[in-house]
């Protein structure tokens, strides 16, 4: 739903940005430089945010003693504790919401980024599924043609398809001692046309049709990476290759031009309700069973295997989760560091860890939904993302780290301070003494 509602403009353009990356011949790859390098162009965004929130921090820890003596001398007094405190604020030029603007722009790209790329990627997953199908339905009409010496061309394929089709839904409906017609006798007539011991010479020449299809697609068109084994699909226990609900939904099939001009022309000027919802219906059937018909070796040799093991769904929600409790003891030392004990007392302060205990879970949660229930494609954006998102958080660390160092080893004129590194110099030596 969230794909549509973003629109296509949205695969239009990740598609292009991506494209540019298309010298890399498998995507699963492609997608892990993009999303390295789009890190990469963001972190200056990251660095400036996080510079601000770290001086807007340090400062209002400054001005904690001041706000600590106000709170008690007007705490019974809230109109004049406001009033002092803004006092205070303006005075020592100090801006409240100093490093929100930056948080909410930086979120405000993330979050555009992070959904329109959802999308983008989820609409490229489903584009490329559509068109291996075109790509297999046309390879299996071709191997008809060759395969069936009674076949001239293509138009002629359907025609033979369902006179042997036919002939197996009769065979089932006899085998199950049944006359009504309904999946149960469709899935048994397609087993027997499959079934490698029959004698029926059709039978025969279409399984080696089916088993030609299935070569192609797991040897050519197919697209996998590292363990799992269809890229457009979930690394999950889902099916490597979708069944014809997930197809058509896939596709839009009965939204298509050609499915909406077929059912139409069946139609004609029939005017009863019951007969077009036959109609309809039957018009569906025949679609799905075509479907399952050119698709049968796939999703016999494909049946009972899984299509990724979870590893990317586990990866997501554990560095995750590792991201924002490597946040949290990076904050927690950083409070432990303030001289002021009365600043836990706070009630703000007492409110934090119980929101950032929430976003440990609630994040990778979150992380866990975007890459069980999507493709492949996505869920490594999301593990490369994080993983880069943990590295160049850990980076800008350092880099205030050593920035505070070197302005506090920095006199009140301004001049750095000299010191000494050689740790060879005598005990008595003067440079030992000064230093």
């Amino acid at each position: 739903m969230l794909t549509s509602q973003l629109g296509g403009w949205t695969q239009d353009m990740w598609s292009a940005i991506i494209g540019l990356f298309s010298f890399i011949p498998n995507w699963g790859w492609m997608i892990i430089v993009f999303t390295i390098l789009l890190k990469i162009i963001l972190s200056p965004l990251d660095y400036f945010q996080r510079r601000l929130a770290r001086k807007n921090a340090q400062k209002q820890a400054a001005l904690q003693p001041e706000l600590l003596k106000i709170q008690k001398k007007f705490g019974n007094n809230k109109q004049l504790l406001n009033q002092k405190t803004m006092e205070l604020y303006k005075r020592e030029n100090y801006n409240l919401m100093g490093s929100c603007w930056g948080m909410l722009i930086n979120m405000a790209i993330t979050l555009f980024i992070f959904f329109t790329l959802f999308s983008g990627l989820t609409g490229i997953s489903q584009t490329n599924m559509t068109n291996e199908y075109k790509e297999i339905e046309s390879f299996y009409n071709e191997k008809f043609v060759s395969t069936f010496s009674d076949v001239n061309n293509e138009s002629e394929v359907k025609t033979k398809q369902d006179a042997i089709f036919n002939n197996a839904i009769n065979e089932a409906k006899l085998e199950l001692e049944t006359e009504e017609v309904n999946d149960k006798v469709y899935s048994k007539a397609l087993e027997i046309m499959y079934n490698k011991e029959t004698t029926n010479d059709d039978y025969q020449k279409l399984r080696t049709v089916q088993n030609a299809v299935y070569e192609k697609y797991n040897n050519e068109i197919k697209q996998g990476f590292l363990w799992v084994k269809n890229i457009w699909r979930p690394d999950t226990s889902s099916s490597v290759f979708m069944d014809f609900n997930s197809y058509q939904n896939t596709s839009g099939l009965f939204n298509s031009d050609e499915y909406k001009n077929e059912l139409k022309a069946r139609i004609g000027e029939e005017t009863n309700q019951d007969t077009i919802n036959t109609i309809t219906n039957n018009l569906k059937t025949e679609y799905k069973n075509n479907y399952n018909i050119i698709t049968y070796g796939i999703q016999q040799n494909y049946k009972g295997s899984w299509n990724g093991y979870y590893i990317l769904v586990i990866l997501a929600g554990v560095i995750t989760y590792l991201s924002v409790l490597i946040s949290q003891m990076q904050s927690s030392n950083k409070k432990k560091k303030q001289k002021n004990a009365e600043q836990s007392k706070d009630a703000n302060t007492l409110q934090q860890p119980k929101a950032m205990g929430f976003m440990k879970f609630l994040l990778p949660i979150l992380m866990i939904f975007f890459t069980i229930g999507y493709s492949t494609l996505f869920a490594l954006y999301i593990v490369t993302n994080s993983i880069m998102s943990t590295i160049i958080s850990m980076v800008l660390l350092k880099i205030f780290e050593a920035q505070e160092k070197k302005k506090n080893k920095t006199d009140g004129n301004g001049e750095q301070k000299i010191i000494i590194q050689n740790k060879n110099i005598p005990e008595y030596s003067r440079e030992r003494l000064m230093k």
